[in-house]
């Protein structure tokens, strides 16, 4: 049963003015024309947007640990480190992507309880809920990722809405097998409740409790105050019943919509400290979390761009800051599911020029893009941990041609901000050193200053040097997390990227 507080919630989220919404990132519902803008470096990272994939907490496709043969120093035989060091050092037949394949050995994975089938951008506020919700419990799961625009028929005939998220529960009916079915549900409220109803040994998430009634119910006003600001914005709005009697000045509208908007932020940092955190209820993640997080996420990096009235969230408000800090600390959402600075400020671009916005928001938002790119590489020690050094590889070689076609399209539809380099051999090269760099796990970003370049990148004259080098930059700058891999990964390979591109063009 679902609460009418929660169903109006989604009714008016759905049918919000959707062109701020959009500007915000936080709808999905992307016409193909855009998906196909936004979509050219997901594709080439991304070939298995129309398949099932694993996932989960410590399982999946991108979290588990995928440990290469050959992947750190200290585990490499005599002959297999001087494998290692010949392909590095490109005395190995040609640039063989296929050497990679053998390096990469997967830990066991469990059955999928589940299948998500969610956006392929990872950008869905309702998706977001739902697959943070399935990290938290630990659950292995199946993803299938749906084109919004260009949904498959099979999809539309399956779920009435033909909306996303949904869940296909493998198995319905707990310990009695006789009972067992396969159970679809739609709608992310649902979802979540349908979680703990399927597994009850889980943490429980939906609590029928007067604090969570309440805090959800606060979320809830936060949203419609957030979304009626934005609104007001950029559109002049009569008062109630329309009589004009009543109709505000846009400027003195947008103003009080403002108020309401910053009053709505200061009661939720007051009841956060109230709890004590660092999550809504206190010291355990929980449902409202869940429903917070996609909303406040995408505000926190995109409402300073706007060029009417630029906010951040986070001044003044302590305890917000302190639910963010606790999020990231959560490894179920910020190992998968969270997205980044740079992702939500570059997205912010599109979303802006493609759905009318104000040439100085787009103008800010691609200045905010470039400082941030020019920020990758890391200016003194950074964290590097093996399993998403690896993580990266494995994506960076299972896609390896489509990246190097997007890094070198000389007709981009999307982040036109961004250059291009010109020749994919010269893309391919510093690819194929990049993952040779990532494979040194835990030492990638040390090895990446260090370690000779290979004779293929030595060799180049030093346009062709300045080109590769540009590559590089590119693909650190078309990466979009969470749509292409986590962002601890992103974080890695960027850095890399960055620091091999600086000794090219050096």
């Amino acid at each position: 049963k679902i609460r009418p507080t929660i169903i109006l919630s989604n009714i008016m989220m759905m049918t919000m003015n959707y062109r701020a919404l959009l500007i915000l990132s936080l709808s999905s519902a992307l016409s193909s024309e855009a998906n196909n803008h936004v979509n050219g470096f997901q594709n080439s990272l991304s070939p298995l947007n129309t398949h099932i994939r694993g996932g989960g907490l410590g399982m999946g496709w991108a979290t588990r640990k995928i440990r290469p043969s050959v992947a750190a120093k200290s585990s490499l035989t005599d002959s297999a480190a001087a494998e290692t060091d010949a392909a590095i050092e490109g005395t190995t037949d040609g640039l063989s992507w296929e050497s990679f394949e053998d390096k990469f050995a997967s830990d066991e994975v469990r059955a999928p309880v589940l299948t998500l089938y969610r956006d392929t951008n990872g950008w869905c506020p309702f998706c977001e809920r739902v697959w943070v919700c399935i990290r938290a419990k630990n659950l292995p799961y199946q993803e299938r990722l749906i084109q919004l625009f260009n949904k498959p028929e099979w999809y539309k005939e399956m779920v009435p809405t033909t909306q996303v998220p949904a869940v296909l529960f493998h198995e319905w009916g707990g310990g009695d097998s006789s009972q067992n079915c396969r159970k679809l549900v739609w709608e992310s409220t649902d979802i979540m409740l349908a979680l703990d109803e399927a597994f009850p040994d889980t943490i429980q998430l939906v609590h029928d409790t007067p604090e969570y009634r309440s805090a959800e119910e606060e979320i809830e006003e936060l949203s419609k105050a957030g979304f009626a600001f934005l609104a007001a914005a950029r559109q002049q709005t009569s008062g109630e019943n329309g009589d004009d009697s009543k109709k505000l000045d846009p400027e003195e509208e947008q103003e009080q919509k403002l108020a309401d908007f910053l009053s709505a932020l200061d009661k939720l940092d007051q009841s956060l400290e109230a709890t004590g955190g660092p999550f809504r209820l206190g010291s355990e993640f929980s449902g409202i979390d869940a429903l917070m997080v996609p909303v406040l996420e995408r505000w926190r990096y995109q409402l300073p761009l706007k060029s009417e009235t630029p906010i951040d969230i986070l001044e003044g408000r302590p305890f917000i800051k302190k639910w963010f800090e606790g999020m990231e600390a959560f490894a179920p959402y910020s190992e998968r599911v969270m997205g980044d600075h740079y992702s939500w400020v570059a997205t912010n671009v599109m979303f802006t020029k493609y759905f009318g916005g104000k040439d100085d928001e787009i103008a800010r938002s691609s200045a905010a893009a470039i400082e941030l790119i020019n920020s990758f590489k890391p200016n003194g020690d950074m964290k590097c941990e093996e399993r998403f050094a690896l993580e990266a590889a494995k994506k960076i070689v299972g896609n390896h041609e489509g990246v190097v076609k997007d890094c070198t399209s000389q007709d981009p539809k999307s982040q036109l901000f961004i250059p291009r380099s010109k020749e994919e051999d010269n893309a391919n090269a510093v690819l194929h050193f990049v993952v040779q760099l990532l494979l040194d796990g835990d030492s990638a970003i040390t090895n990446a200053a260090s370690k000779p370049l290979p004779d293929v990148l030595q060799n180049m004259d030093q346009e062709q040097k300045e080109d590769a080098a540009l590559a590089a930059k590119t693909v650190a700058s078309r990466l979009c997390v969470p749509r292409d891999m986590s962002a601890p990964a992103a974080k890695i390979l960027r850095a890399v990227l960055m620091i091999v591109s600086s000794r090219l063009s050096d």
